[in-house]
């Protein structure tokens, strides 16, 4: 009977995750263009709103942990409630340009920074949830078939926005508004779908704060667990120096257009989604170590390639090589986070892991468009750094990222 009640939660996530993904897969990816061409925002503002999203979402981890502190017990309602704000805050700011105009910057920039904020409130409660529904032997298997099936809706969202914006013959206004409208719906359809799934294995014992306490102090002590997150700290900051030029450097520099972004966000779903599927299959043969630091070797070259990237073709192979590299970092990474740390850690382990490389994220960016303000040698200056820095990267992760017990049980 609970395999049944299982399987039936299992596939209710599936179909929520997929339609989330279709809506946000639009409102995200459509964010800066949407910021740049209807709200006028330059380098610098569009660094602030880059920087601020990414700060939104350690506060939030760092709020989310308390709360999970307290209400541990009802964990799948708080998975529910935030992440029912997140994906609705997300589809509603592309109807931003109707506001008045004094209005238009502040009601943006606060629209996206509390999505992020709910929306890493909710992703900490999920994962939380996630990684009690799905056993360790399961979840390589589990996890690269989710991971496959919201790329796949994700593709799905961005070819709607390629449609609206390329074979509808609208104005730049009136296209944002449909592709936001849809993103919408989805949006609606996804928390509908949110609100059916059940927590099968809940945490029954209360944590007092003191107890969370000694929680990140443990952390804090084991190796493997410090090791971690000082290694993805150091290769998100290197990741996000660039984080708000790419865009900005595909619509002033290049002369791109919206459906440059959305075909390459489809090209690097598709990628990543085939990618998955190949890395889930060799990170059971090499393990999941190596499957991180090869991940984040492979990505090095990817800044240097964009920036001579200057054609829609040349864009689109690098973002098809991207999204399969990326694929192996980004698995590797979510089997790391769900199952380093022991059970009683594991919100603490997340939410540390996220405040700590989402803070140095948010300053490699600010850091990073402040530069990039200067001028276009400054500029490309930036993507190279960013390079370099992933070498480094790569190197720690290969002496210091710790091997995970369920590495030792395949086969």
């Amino acid at each position: 009977m609970i395999d049944k009640r299982l399987e039936r939660i299992l596939n209710i996530w599936r179909i929520e995750a997929s339609t989330y993904t279709y809506s946000t897969s639009i409102s995200t990816t459509l964010a800066q263009a949407y910021a740049i061409k209807v709200l006028g925002f330059n380098v610098d503002l569009l660094g602030l709103m880059v920087s601020l999203q990414i700060g939104s979402v350690s506060l939030g981890f760092l709020v989310g942990s308390l709360l999970l502190v307290v209400f541990r017990r009802k964990r799948i309602l708080l998975w529910k409630l935030f992440g029912a704000v997140n994906r609705i805050l997300w589809a509603i700011i592309g109807f931003t340009h109707l506001l008045p105009i004094e209005a238009k910057t502040p009601f943006f920039l606060a629209s996206i920074a509390t999505a992020q904020f709910t929306g890493s409130i909710a992703g900490l409660a999920s994962g939380d949830v996630g990684a009690d529904l799905v056993s360790r032997e399961r979840a390589i298997k589990f996890f690269s078939s989710l991971n496959s099936l919201t790329l796949l809706a994700s593709c799905l969202g961005l070819a709607t926005a390629t449609v609206i914006f390329n074979f509808l013959l609208l104005n730049t206004v009136e296209a944002y508004t449909i592709a936001y409208s849809v993103a919408l719906a989805s949006s609606i359809i996804s928390t509908i779908l949110l609100a059916l799934l059940e927590d099968l294995n809940p945490v029954t014992t209360r944590v007092k704060p003191v107890d969370a306490l000694r929680e990140y102090v443990y952390i804090a002590r084991s190796q493997e667990a410090s090791n971690y997150l000082k290694l993805v700290t150091i290769f998100m900051a290197m990741v996000n120096l660039p984080g708000a030029l790419w865009n900005y450097y595909l619509l002033t520099v290049f002369k791109g257009s919206e459906s440059w972004i959305t075909l390459k966000a489809v090209v690097a779903n598709l990628s990543q989604a085939v990618g998955f599927r190949v890395w889930g299959e060799i990170s059971r043969r090499i393990g999941v170590k190596k499957t991180l630091y090869t991940g984040i070797f492979l990505t090095v070259p990817v800044p240097v390639i964009f920036i001579y990237a200057s054609t829609l073709p040349a864009q689109l192979a690098m973002e098809a090589y991207s999204g399969f590299i990326w694929a192996a970092y980004n698995l590797a990474n979510n089997i790391y986070t769900l199952y380093l740390p022991r059970r009683e850690s594991r919100v603490h382990f997340i939410t540390l892991l996220n405040l700590s490389f989402n803070a140095a994220a948010a300053v490699a960016t600010r850091l990073g468009a402040s530069i990039a303000s200067l001028g276009l040698m400054e500029m490309n200056a930036v993507f190279i750094a960013s390079t370099l820095g992933r070498v480094v990267a790569g190197f720690i992760a290969r002496s210091k990222a710790p091997r995970l017990i369920v590495e030792a049980s395949r086969k």
